[in-house]
């Protein structure tokens, strides 16, 4: 290991180490994360950042498990070695619907899937579920996403296609409501988010550069920590529960699925 390690320069060695204190900082973040958190000072190109965080990853400098890739999703069938193991894993997968009874029915859409778990890391604790867009809807998705009584919180980028995909939605989808949380303008000089080039190839180029100039800007430039504040804030303004009293209700019914289990356990 050692001897591979000589292979890598001072100064990408230099810019792994950086990265390694975003890791220390953040916790595990995206590529695109960690570009954009390292743009304000070392202003570098995405693939330099790719290859140090690469060569960083093989060389044993930076944690496999730090960078993560949310765009793959694997798929299995859950197994079990018993019924009784079965239901033990039932007794702490329990989750009570919090918005039986509230008026308000809401879900969090976003188009960045590299960002869903972040976003979902507070979305989970109102038990609101996020869907990932991927870009534009299809039409199968269009037609059984949402509903009439759902209140879509829109996280996107600002940018042609993800400002488009807003009006896409709006138009073709039945929502009660739709409303984009992020990413916004305010938001933008609030956090003086770094900006990159309009693709002026993008078909919806045309329209944003009349309005909003050849800059554009990705979601993946907040702060994780400013993203989840963003979903906690979208969501308490349309929380009509107690969430205290939902959360004690829950753990009672946990409990009694655990004495459950505990007394089949027995024979």
């Amino acid at each position: 290991m050692g001897r591979r390690t000589k292979t890598i320069t001072k100064r990408v060695r230099e810019r792994i180490d950086i990265i390694n204190d975003l890791l220390n900082k953040y916790g595990c973040m995206t590529l695109r994360q960690i570009y954009y958190r390292l743009l304000p000072t070392l202003n570098l190109p995405y693939d330099k950042v790719l290859y140090a965080c690469k060569r960083g990853r093989q060389h044993g400098l930076i944690s496999y498990d730090k960078i993560v890739d949310r765009s793959r999703p694997v798929y299995k069938m859950s197994t079990w070695e018993s019924f009784a193991d079965f239901l033990d894993a039932v007794s702490y997968s329990f989750h009570l619907d919090y918005w039986a009874d509230s008026p308000a029915k809401l879900e969090i859409w976003t188009e960045k899937d590299a960002l869903s778990q972040i976003l979902y890391e507070t979305a989970r604790q109102y038990h609101v579920k996020v869907c990932v867009t991927r870009g534009f809807l299809s039409v199968s998705n269009k037609a059984s996403w949402g509903g009439r009584n759902v209140t879509i919180l829109y996280f996107g980028d600002f940018d042609p296609s993800g400002l488009f995909i807003d009006e896409d939605l709006k138009v073709e989808c039945i929502f009660k409501n739709f409303k984009r949380i992020a990413l916004t303008e305010e938001q933008i000089t609030k956090y003086n988010l770094p900006s990159v080039k309009v693709n002026k190839n993008n078909p919806l180029a045309k329209a944003y550069l009349k309005e909003f100039g050849d800059e554009c800007w990705e979601l993946d430039a907040l702060e994780p920590s400013v993203l989840r504040q963003l979903v906690k804030e979208a969501l308490e303004k349309h929380t009509t529960f107690n969430l205290e009293r939902k959360r004690e209700e829950e753990k009672g019914i946990m409990k009694k699925v655990k004495e459950f289990v505990a007394n089949y356990s027995r024979f």
